[in-house]
């Protein structure tokens, strides 16, 4: 009790002993973000069917889309709005911190996500391209929180145009059924007959009559046979097919 102090054993002691509390608070705040992060991936990948929408600030009312901008890209490029726990790829990290983040500035835990990606984002293990993960807010908004992968291509948008409703299909059949009649030669369609008809008349027209009957009943049997459907009745739909 009366012994001389010694600064610099004093010094070291304290020194110890903050280390020890700065230590102990940073590994008390490393569990905690990772609780967190579990907690927030959880929530993605349930994502309850009840109706949900998350009460946050936003700063940003550039990143926050209505529902029906969401159906008409969705059904353009033929893609699938639905909920997270459909998704069958991984988050990425980085969104998850986004949404942790977003999480302790507005003090709640968000409890459903959904997914604008491609189908077979929701088919398959192995596609992870240009999926966007978004958070549902009241009166049908949706806030973008991230996207990641590729973007999407030209033939992608290109091969996407004749299933995106019935009508599309219809006239993406006429307009082949229209080439083929047009790029056939009359000797093939007169089935060599010997007479002169000239390019233009009847045959063609009968042959492009043929061509689309033809084409409409192929395309109907591929279509229930591998279950492709136009985009506006699939691109929010939670089963297959």
């Amino acid at each position: 009790m009366f012994q001389d102090i010694n600064i610099e054993k004093e010094l070291i002691s304290l020194k110890s002993k903050n280390e020890k509390l700065l230590l102990n608070s940073a590994n008390d705040q490393l569990n905690n973000d990772l609780i967190k992060e579990k907690t927030i991936q959880k929530n993605i990948n349930s994502s309850n069917n009840k109706k949900y929408f998350a009460n946050i600030k936003i700063d940003e009312s550039s990143n926050v889309y209505n529902f029906k901008t969401i159906e008409t890209i969705a059904i353009k490029h033929r893609l699938r709005f639905l909920p997270t726990k459909f998704f069958k790829n991984q988050i990425p990290q980085e969104a998850i911190f986004k949404i942790k983040e977003i999480e302790k500035s507005n003090s709640i835990e968000i409890k459903k996500f959904f997914i604008l990606a491609p189908s077979s984002a929701f088919d398959l293990e192995d596609c992870n391209k240009d999926p966007l993960l978004f958070i549902p807010l009241k009166n049908n908004q949706y806030y973008l929180v991230h996207k990641w992968g590729s973007d999407l291509s030209w033939i992608k948008k290109l091969t996407a145009i004749p299933f995106r409703t019935l009508e599309t299909m219809a006239i993406s059949v006429a307009l082949t059924a229209l080439i083929i009649a047009l790029l056939t030669p009359t000797w093939l369609i007169l089935n060599g007959a010997e007479i002169d008809m000239g390019y233009f008349g009847y045959h063609r027209l009968a042959w492009f009559l043929y061509a689309f009957i033809m084409l409409c009943s192929l395309s109907t049997f591929i279509c229930f046979s591998q279950s492709i459907y136009p985009s506006e009745y699939q691109w929010n739909k939670k089963t297959y097919n």
